[in-house]
Parts: structure tokens; C-alpha cells; sequence
């Protein structure tokens, strides 16, 4: 019989794999405790052909001490815990779910921009503390004067900018990768990195996490920024310089900050972060309704059952 193993996941169960791989004979497998390093996943999944994994590094370590391991799942879009060059050279058939969570991380970004944009956590800052009036928070523009700029136009963002074009933002976007037509087709102007961070009073990141976009907001880049700008990340931590971005919060360069993701996390608690009334943060939540997570179970499992029977999975990347 063939095994499915679920080296790791944050899910209430995994009914809805199960759901999708017994019924066609395969087992499923979930392992306990979860797994956290690569030793972990060494030590635990032998014998499957097939892993479903959220955070667990799967690395060419990983791969070559597994060597009945000829699919790799990951449960979301990104995949920064996969060795996607291990697993082609190995032959490796490596899938993600890429089409998990758009409606919801693109209305939690904009949740965050409009709170900002409107000074919300500020002023409901203030009047826990017993204060009144929105004067210290001013000026507020309306948002048919602010320009909204993102940093990678995926599919998420291009959500975003059709969502906030509706609000009267203007709307910038830089993706070097993307030919001009899918800037035109969600109404974006195309511009460079240099503009857009020059133009954009709220900056939005969409980026994955490469080496490119490691630390791409920092002390250097903040600095361009309109003073008084906002910023939002719902993509990866580390492409923020968490240091600076406090140090800009609290200099004024920036007016706001919404985060949902971390370099670290879960967020330490003695990160200056948790103190500063201008920035706004969820536990790298953006991306959960009950819809979108039994979804994204689903088809994990799905990309798992058509390896197992002899399809390629449509959302294979190696």
C-alpha cells in the first residue's frame, strides 16, 4: 500500500485528506510530534512516497536519506522549506497549493491598509489611555489622494490593487519579472523600485522570500519613503529589517505598519514591536478562513493522489 505522511501542520485534523486518499487505497500517516528539523523528518518517514508538509525543511539531506520520497507537498503557496534544485536533480516532483488564501491574505492586507490609512489602532490606542480627538493623528488624506504601491504583482496582489482601486487609491506596482499586459490588466502602473518607493504613501510587500528580497525593507530603502508613509507585509518576515522598521515607526519616517508575518515568530515577546501604537499585528493569520484551510487540505492531498496514480500534479514545480 502506498503511504502519504504529514510531517508537520497547524489543523484542527486531517479529515480532509483523509477524505481524498483512502478511499483510493492510499494510507495517511500524520506524524507525532510534529517535525521541526530535517533530522526529524529523516528519523520519522521512511517508507512514504509521498510527504505533506507546512514548515518542516525538506532539504537534499532530507531527500537522499529518503530515497522512496518521490513527492514533496507543501500546504501553501511559498516555498521556502523546499530545496526545489535538490528535488529536480533527484527527480523529485515538488507541488505546492498556489492558489491558497488570494480572497483572504489580499482583504486582510487591505483590512490593514484602511485601518492605517484612517489612523484606527492610533486613536483606539488613545482612548484605552483616556484621550480624545484625532488632531495628533493629522493630516488624514482621503484615500482618492494616496497612492498605493506593491512590491510583486501575484496573484494576491493583484487582488489587492483591484480591491483598493475600488476604495479610489491610485495604484503602482514593480514586478521585474512580469510582462507589461498583467500591470494593464489590473489596472496598475508599472513603474521601477526607485519610483516606487519614492511615490507610494502606502507600500504593500507581495514578494516571496529569495535572497533578492531578504531584508529588501531597511534602513536604506525606509529612507526613501515618503515620511509619513505606511507600510504592509502579509509575505515573509524576513523581508523586513524588523530593527529599522521600529526605528522608523518611532522617528516618524513611517506613520504606520501593519504586519502579519515576522522575522521571528512566533513574535518574541520583547519585541519593540508589541509597544508601538502605530503598528498593527496578527499572528501570520492573514491567510485562515475555515473555506480556505479545508481547501488548501484538500488539495495538498489532491497534488499527493495524482503523483501516487501516475499524474503529474498541475501544481508541480520541479
Amino acid at each position: 500500500m502506498s503511504k502519504v505522511m504529514v510531517t508537520d501542520h497547524g489543523f484542527p485534523n486531517l479529515d480532509p485528506e483523509r477524505r481524498v486518499l483512502e478511499p483510493a487505497g492510499i494510507a495517511l500517516e500524520e506524524v507525532k510530534p510534529i517535525c521541526k528539523t530535517e533530522d526529524d523528518i529523516i528519523r520519522t518517514c521512511k517508507g512514504a512516497q509521498a510527504l505533506l508538509v507546512q514548515w518542516a525543511p525538506v532539504s537534499a539531506r532530507v531527500l537522499d536519506a529518503l530515497p522512496e520520497v518521490r513527492c514533496i507537498v507543501r500546504y501553501g503557496v511559498g516555498v521556502d522549506n523546499f530545496d526545489l534544485q535538490a528535488a529536480k536533480a533527484r527527480g523529485v516532483i515538488a507541488a505546492n497549493v498556489p492558489d491558497y488564501c488570494v480572497e483572504e491574505v489580499s482583504n486582510h492586507a487591505l483590512a490593514l491598509i484602511l485601518s492605517l490609512a484612517r489612523r484606527i489602532p492610533q486613536d483606539h490606542d488613545q482612548l484605552k489611555r483616556g484621550g480624545w480627538g484625532v488632531g495628533p493623528f493629522r493630516p488624514i488624506p482621503a484615500f482618492s489622494d494616496l497612492t498605493l504601491g506593491v512590491v510583486s504583482l501575484g496573484r494576491i496582489a493583484r487582488q489587492v490593487v483591484e480591491k483598493a482601486r475600488a476604495f479610489g487609491f491610485k495604484t503602482i506596482a514593480f514586478d521585474p519579472l512580469l510582462p507589461d499586459a498583467a500591470f494593464a490588466q489590473c489596472g496598475a502602473e508599472r513603474v521601477d523600485f526607485d519610483t516606487l518607493l519614492a511615490q507610494a504613501d502606502v507600500l504593500s510587500l507581495h514578494c516571496p522570500l529569495v535572497p533578492e528580497t531578504r531584508h529588501l525593507i531597511r534602513r536604506e530603502t525606509l529612507a526613501r519613503m515618503k515620511r509619513g508613509a505606511i507600510l504592509i507585509n502579509t509575505s515573509r518576515g524576513p523581508v523586513v529589517k524588523e530593527a529599522d522598521l521600529v526605528e522608523a515607526l518611532r522617528s516618524g519616517q513611517l506613520s504606520g505598519a501593519g504586519l502579519d508575518v515576522f522575522e521571528v515568530e512566533p513574535l518574541p515577546t520583547d519585541s519593540p514591536l508589541r509597544s508601538l501604537p502605530n503598528a498593527v499585528l496578527s499572528s501570520h493569520a492573514a491567510s485562515v478562513s475555515e473555506r480556505a484551510v479545508e481547501l488548501l487540505q484538500t488539495k495538498a492531498a489532491q497534488a499527493a493522489l495524482d503523483f501516487i496514480q501516475g499524474r503529474r500534479p498541475t501544481s508541480a514545480l520541479t
